[in-house]
């Protein structure tokens, strides 16, 4: 019975030793490469587990991304606990970040992630030569630099639609629309780039 308690015991001081791992950050601009914009910004590694029913959890490593976006530190993870690293957004910024990113034990950590400042767009639409209520336009917007589509939107009638100015991600974008009037039906797309701080509109007549 003693040298069955005195395994138990070890085995309890083997699952909670802690192993050093590496730590490394970047922060990557989609059109840039440059993680300037994460300068200075706080990263934190909580350390969560459950000794009974409620899970418990605390800060066990925190700091700031250096000029350039970028962060490496040594880590010390025990086997039966769980840990989460994030890091704080900067303002402007539409796309991408670090809000929860699991780490893995007994390696080295490399977490890059890429982001996009924020542009503003206003989107019109104007049935100029309305045939009748049957008229229809389909259209979609992609995001190019991050291969995003932005579904499929459909009018019908003499439309006119004027959107307030949103925020959107930087970068290259395409629309794609194809208008049906008395049973014509033509396509179009046009290709224009947003860029940061930048207000756009972008106006489709048909």
């Amino acid at each position: 019975m003693k040298q069955l308690f005195l395994a138990f015991l070890i085995l309890i001081a083997v699952s909670s030793c802690k192993k050093k791992t590496t730590v490394s950050i970047q922060a990557q601009d989609y059109i840039t490469g440059s993680g300037a914009a994460y300068a200075g910004q706080e990263y934190a590694v909580s350390e969560s587990w459950t000794p009974v029913y409620e899970t418990k959890s605390k800060i066990v490593s925190s700091g700031f991304l250096d000029q350039n976006g970028f962060v490496s530190f040594d880590l010390k993870m025990k086997n039966n606990r769980k840990y989460v690293l994030g890091v704080r957004q900067p303002d402007n910024i539409c796309y991408g970040g670090v809000v929860q990113h699991y780490l893995e034990h007994e390696k080295s950590n490399v977490v890059e992630f890429k982001f996009s400042k924020c542009s503003y767009l206003k989107f019109i639409l104007n049935n100029m030569n309305c045939f009748d209520s049957n008229d229809q336009v389909k259209y979609t917007r992609t995001w190019l630099t991050g291969n995003d589509v932005n579904g499929n939107n459909t009018y019908f009638g003499c439309n006119y639609f004027e959107s307030a100015y949103f925020d959107l991600p930087e970068g290259e974008y395409r629309y794609d629309w194809e208008v049906t009037k008395n049973g014509i039906t033509t396509y179009y797309n046009q290709i224009f780039n947003l860029t940061n701080g930048d207000s756009t509109i972008f106006q489709i007549d048909y």
